[in-house]
């Protein structure tokens, strides 16, 4: 019964949001910028599966051509950030988590078992690793950011803490072939089969406990991992030590 009732909800809020986001068809006129400085001309409206937390939906949108770019593009795709994507940003986001604890196979099931959404494995790993890449792309660019003073940290809220600790480690990760081709490592073929991954945690300490040792200060720890060689690795933990204000702690 509570599956039945479930499915039947999740149907229902499927057709009611696929009733909403027709209130905007994506028509943005006969003509459009295609992005490149170049006009896109109106062609018609064209239907999109999209699936979503409440199941799948089907988007008619207008859709536009560039004859110089030679490519489409649909501006209501644009709009709800799915453009070039199956999925909707909040099944998107759901897929990536459950891709990140388990492997890929295991998280299709979990999806299936606890949320009632099917997806192929593969399916899961692309959203996955589309998430993992968006991430890595924002956080390498606000350390660049950082680091060319672009971009200047504010200082840590008062009381401002006594220490910032900074540990960092490395260890070797069993790497399929494919992310190891010309490598050289220690095997007697001299083909790597790890790759370094290098991490890092940063925390602050204010006070000593009765005995007079410090004491880590509570949700205070971020953390930092990659593959990356060693110096890009050490622009990622400089970078998020100036954001977690080491300019300002003693």
């Amino acid at each position: 019964m509570e599956t039945a009732i479930r499915t039947a909800m999740t149907t229902l809020g499927a057709e009611l949001l696929e009733g909403l986001l027709a209130a905007d068809s994506g028509h943005r006129g006969p003509r459009i910028d295609c992005g490149a400085g170049h006009d896109a001309g109106f062609v018609g409206y064209r239907d999109k599966m999209i699936d979503t937390v409440l199941g799948p939906i089907t988007l008619r949108r207008a859709y536009y051509h560039c004859p110089d770019c030679r490519h489409g593009l649909a501006p209501l795709d644009v709009a709800l950030e799915v453009t070039g994507m199956s999925l909707s940003p909040g099944l998107a986001s759901m897929t990536a988590r459950a891709g990140t604890a388990v492997p890929f196979a295991q998280a299709a099931a979990l999806l299936s078992d606890l949320a009632g959404i099917t997806l192929t494995t593969k399916r899961v790993e692309r959203a996955a690793e589309a998430a993992g890449t968006a991430a890595a792309t924002a956080i390498t660019e606000k350390t660049q950011a950082i680091l060319t003073r672009q971009l200047i940290p504010l200082p840590p809220a008062a009381p401002v803490a006594d220490k910032l600790y900074i540990a960092v480690d490395g260890t070797g990760v069993p790497m399929t072939p494919t992310e190891t081709t010309g490598r050289a490592g220690k095997h007697p073929d001299g083909r790597a089969r790890t790759r370094e991954a290098k991490l890092a945690a940063l925390f602050t300490q204010s006070r000593l406990d009765v005995d007079g040792k410090p004491i880590r200060d509570p949700d205070s720890t971020s953390y930092l991992a990659t593959l990356d060689p060693i110096t890009v690795f050490a622009d990622l933990v400089d970078a998020e030590a100036q954001l977690r204000g080491a300019d300002h702690i003693r």
